[in-house]
């Protein structure tokens, strides 16, 4: 047992500096998209902060495989360099994280352009403005893969540093616009103009590190890995978007300025997985060292969301007051019950850095399940905004559970197998 407690020790020891300079720089990119969600929203008002963040979910939900692709690309890379793969891979002359980048980001693109008409309809905005946002999506895809290939090799920091900079350039441009009078297409093309900069600046570093992904694109275990973060993604950012197209102008905004504050906890194990994903991959076959991992992870993500949740109920008023300006006092109320319905999907959220290190089938048929019970309620409840959160919470709860139940069944998989060849 003291063995055992000095190894537990030992590891907290090595990596909790470096995952708290990861920290140090992903809580200035918070900061930064925190203070861009509030100057558009006090810049814009709550009709057109409503529509804003509609629009930027259906960039974040369209571009969202981007995510999904750079946990794939970090995956094989981690493989790649710990020589864990089955088979020796053949070199080819094409990076496979490359293709899957340009024919993904590029059809989503093409897609999100040819519903341009009807989401402009559906929304009450310009084709235009739905085609600046299609045109985020290939941008955002390539600088996933670059940013996979340089998590794969455990530059955590730098992964982070490019998210950052990317956040800070969006605040910095958005600014500007809103300065000089500009709307909401404005925003839209600050989104664009981050987004493009850093996929240039990341896909450089990258290329100089000589980090490529050389197995072929599109492969079972790819398709499952970018299938699990596309659903999570989808779970966690559609409800704005139904709310948006179910309820009244002003309640959608009260929605979607409640909901910015709620989803801050997310960013706790997804700045976790920056750092944790590939030392999940190398590890696998380590059950005691997976178990340990997987336990620190829920309990900084459950201390961190009722922390946050605390705040929010002792001073939620003065927070929307203070973010987003007179208007968007029916918000605070809306806050707390959101901050805390979302604190199982954070935790969920932290079981699957495990789950998607072990590309787990499993993890993914759940997921498409609840993104079906999802849809299936919220269409009965809306436009109740207090039953969609109940909604939203109970299912957190029971993804959680799922997902705590299959990491537990990958703990008790033989020592011998290494985790990183079977998948759940």
């Amino acid at each position: 047992m003291t063995d055992r407690r000095a190894m537990r020790l030992g590891y907290l020891q090595r990596h909790a500096g470096a995952l708290a300079r990861v920290g140090a720089v992903s809580v200035v990119g918070i900061l930064a998209s925190t203070l861009f969600q509030v100057v558009t929203g006090r810049g814009l008002g709550p009709a057109a902060f409503g529509l804003l963040a509609a629009f930027l979910s259906i960039v974040n939900i369209a571009a969202i495989g981007g995510s999904a692709l750079q946990n794939s690309v970090a995956v094989s890379t981690a493989r790649t360099l710990a020589g864990t793969l089955s088979r020796p891979v053949t070199a080819r002359r094409w990076d496979g994280a490359l293709v899957e980048g340009v024919v993904l980001g590029g059809g989503g693109a093409v897609v999100v352009a040819a519903m341009a008409g009807l989401l402009a309809g559906r929304l009450g905005t310009s084709p235009l403005a739905v085609a600046l946002a299609a045109a985020t999506i290939l941008p955002s895809f390539l600088l996933s893969v670059a940013q996979g290939r340089l998590q794969g090799a455990d530059r955590a920091g730098a992964v982070a540093g490019w998210s950052t900079g990317s956040q800070v350039l969006r605040l910095a441009l958005a600014v500007a616009a809103l300065l000089v009078g500009l709307g909401a297409v404005s925003v839209l093309v600050a989104v664009l103009v981050a987004i493009t900069a850093a996929a240039v600046g990341a896909t450089w570093q990258a290329d100089r590190a000589g980090l490529r992904v050389t197995a072929a694109p599109f492969s079972a275990h790819s398709l499952v890995l970018i299938g699990l973060t596309v659903a999570f993604a989808w779970l966690t950012n559609i409800d704005v978007v139904l709310v948006r197209t179910s309820a009244p102008e002003h309640p959608a905004g009260m929605y979607a300025a409640a909901a910015v504050l709620a989803k801050l906890i997310l960013i706790v194990p997804t700045t976790l997985s920056l750092y944790l994903l590939p030392r999940f991959v190398k590890r696998g076959y380590d059950a005691p060292t997976m178990r340990f991992g997987v336990n620190v992870v829920l309990a900084t993500v459950l201390g961190a969301g009722l922390l946050g949740a605390g705040a929010l109920a002792v001073a939620g008023r003065w927070v929307i007051l203070l973010f987003f300006g007179t208007g968007y006092e029916d918000a605070a109320e809306l806050s707390v019950a959101l901050a805390l319905a979302y604190v199982p999907w954070a935790l969920a959220q932290g079981l699957l850095i495990r789950l998607t290190a072990s590309r787990s089938r499993r993890a993914l048929v759940a997921l498409v399940v609840v993104a079906v019970a999802q849809w299936i309620l919220a269409q009965r409840v809306l436009p109740d905004l207090h039953a969609m959160t109940l909604v939203i919470g109970g299912l957190g709860v029971v993804v959680a559970g799922a997902f705590y139940l299959l990491h537990l069944n990958r703990a008790a998989a033989p020592p011998s197998v290494p985790s990183a060849e079977v998948s759940a």
